[in-house]
């Protein structure tokens, strides 16, 4: 053995924390996971509450002495909420083999970048807390990636939702939809149209707003014309609020229903109530947050991160690190970014102490989440209107209620 062999194994005997190239942030005592999501400027209030869900449930995790001996180190990396931006730090992390898995990737168009450029090219598990695309969850359309999970519904899989809820409890004849120019809003509008056709309904009327939009007059003109019984939308933050507050002003009467990202409640604050008197949102949470079941968790939150402005997306970050443990713990201490994506894939309804429904992979479909819960607005403030979720994968009745 020579010299330099020789030191360099002194160094790895005196220091076992230190991180090997090929240990992808595994050591005696620690393991990395990354959390990369949109964590500064006009996004940033879908990668923060995440992130810090997901350091609740590690910090927990850790006090009561970690995984088989090891605690969690959380590696935060801002992708922006930009596709080009979340390839190269995917790109980075990947290549440095500094952490075990990579979690995050709130923003769709950021998530399918990354699915399809970097998690290929590397071992380590992505779990998603982006609603996706519908090839996520359908191996025929190759979207399917043996180490990339998403842990909430698919855009598709909202959209069916969606439709179930309105279908079940609002029971209209005409039903319009709105949806922004991306991924999203073309997905969306997919689910709502493929569950609609289960209703034997089309959608009578529909239009696209940009997701960094500022004026929608002519979108809701059109949909007034169209005399819609409900307009469902899969819009930003930014262009739902613009949406709800210019329908009321244009007269557009029909009532309106959210998909899973608007999640600023203040949303609601800055509307005048007549703006939403006829409105529905939906989330992926099992309650509002400021429920009675929510609160234990939310003033554990807030004690401990109180510089954070949470919203229910916070769920996400909690439900997947939930899931992360589970399948940590079940790989003993030979742990592998190889083993752990085969123990992600073999979850089966794992119930989470936030999300509404149970979380379910199999090699056929990496899309756990199956439906999503619906609020409305009284007092203004949100208040759920059905306990449980509803199911998007399939045509339902009524809600499933998980926990």
């Amino acid at each position: 053995m020579n010299l330099k062999r020789i030191l360099l194994a002194a160094v790895l005997a005196t220091a076992p924390s230190a991180v090997i190239a090929d240990d992808f942030g595994v050591t005696e005592t620690a393991i990395r996971i990354a959390v990369q999501d949109s964590l500064s400027g006009a996004y940033s209030q879908y990668g923060v509450p995440s992130l810090n869900g997901v350091r609740y449930v590690f910090d927990k995790v850790n006090a009561e002495g970690g995984i088989n001996g090891r605690k969690i180190e959380v590696v935060a990396e801002d992708d922006g909420c930009s596709p080009k931006q979340s390839v190269g730090v995917a790109t980075k992390l990947a290549s440095e083999r500094s952490v075990l898995a990579v979690m995050g990737l709130t923003c769709s168009a950021a998530a399918i970048a990354v699915r399809d450029t970097v998690a290929p090219t590397t071992p380590m598990p992505f779990i998603s807390f982006s609603s996706g695309g519908y090839t996520s969850s359908s191996p025929d359309l190759g979207g399917l990636k043996e180490n990339f999970f998403f842990i909430t519904p698919s855009v598709h899989t909202q959209g069916g939702a969606l439709v179930n809820f309105v279908m079940n409890t609002l029971k209209p004849q005409r039903v319009a939809f709105i949806g922004q120019t991306d991924v999203y809003g073309k997905e969306g509008r997919q689910g709502v149209e493929a569950m609609l056709a289960e209703y034997g309904q089309k959608i009578i009327a529909d239009d696209t707003m940009e997701p960094r939009g500022t004026d929608a007059t002519a979108q809701v003109l059109k949909l007034k014309a169209a005399n819609p019984d409900v307009v469902i939308a899969f819009l930003y933050q930014v262009p739902a609020q613009i949406l709800l507050r210019q329908a009321n002003e244009l007269g557009l009467k029909a009532t309106i229903v959210t998909s899973a990202s608007v999640t600023d409640s203040s949303i609601y604050k800055s509307l005048p109530p007549a703006a939403l008197e006829n409105y529905y949102g939906s989330m992926m949470a099992k309650d509002v947050l400021d429920s009675a079941r929510m609160k234990p968790i939310m003033d554990d939150l807030r004690a401990r991160y109180p510089d954070v402005t949470f919203n229910p997306l916070v769920v996400s970050g909690i439900g997947a690190a939930e899931l992360m443990v589970e399948a940590l713990r079940s790989l003993g201490k030979d742990v592998t970014p190889e083993k752990l994506a085969k123990a992600i894939d073999q979850s089966k309804d794992v119930k989470t102490s936030a999300l509404s429904y149970p979380v379910t992979f199999t090699p056929e479909n990496h899309m756990g989440g199956r439906g999503l819960g619906i609020y409305e607005i009284k007092d203004n403030a949100e208040v759920l209107a059905m306990p449980g979720y509803w199911p998007g994968t399939e045509k339902a009745s009524e809600p499933v209620v998980a926990n």
